[in-house]
């Protein structure tokens, strides 16, 4: 793609670029470009069609300039996945789930982050693909796992189940991560053709029931 074929910047991206490279609002309107351009691009071709020249071109930046902010483009997709996290807390604050008890609430937030891969399946599978594709056979071996576990995805199913005022126990924890887990599989089933939406579903609702309840 050369720079003639780069996309047209918005009224928001013409004002950013009008203030300091080196601003914080420039650095985080730069940050938001490079993120909904891999969006985008995932959304026409999944994890292959993200390239980072393409990312690069269309979120008007020098390559050099991508680099500054992502080493690698596992490290963009990531960052794209705790953006699309945020906006799932946010559709979660904005409409409670409404279920009659803990684990109903929790469960609608997993099916609502279910349905945002179904409406979106080329993002589906870059997320899936950089998150949970297996390291090379043996290099498990020479690493250590992280002492914490990422609970952004856990603790918005948690306060929509419980409050936020409530304290989550060890056991609620351990419960809502194999939950996590089963919707990993139920998606990674739904993308490979092992099993319907209506099917996954069921499935991440039952989980959430039957660990939780």
């Amino acid at each position: 793609m050369t720079s003639s074929d780069a996309v047209e910047m918005t009224t928001d991206d013409l004002a950013e670029e009008r203030l300091s490279g080196r601003s914080s609002q420039a650095r985080a309107a730069r940050t938001q470009r490079m993120i909904r351009a891999a969006i985008e691009l995932a959304g026409q071709g999944g994890y292959e069609a993200v390239q980072v020249r393409e990312v690069a071109a269309r979120a008007k930046v020098a390559l050099a300039t991508f680099y500054r902010y992502y080493p690698s483009k596992k490290q963009l997709l990531l960052a794209a996945v705790q953006s699309e996290m945020a906006k799932l807390s946010e559709d979660v604050d904005a409409r409670r789930p409404r279920g009659a008890t803990p684990e109903a609430r929790a469960g609608e937030v997993f099916a609502r982050a279910f349905h945002a891969m179904v409406k979106d399946p080329g993002f589906a599978h870059a997320a899936l693909s950089v998150r949970q594709s297996p390291v090379p056979f043996g290099a498990h071996e020479e690493r250590t796992p992280p002492a914490g576990h990422d609970n952004t995805f856990v603790d918005i199913a948690a306060a929509a189940a419980w409050g936020a005022g409530h304290e989550v126990t060890a056991a609620e924890y351990l419960a809502l991560h194999m939950v996590e887990s089963l919707w990993i599989g139920c998606t990674v089933d739904w993308l490979n053709g092992r099993l319907t939406a209506d099917a996954a579903e069921q499935r991440i609702r039952l989980a959430a029931e039957k660990l939780l309840g």
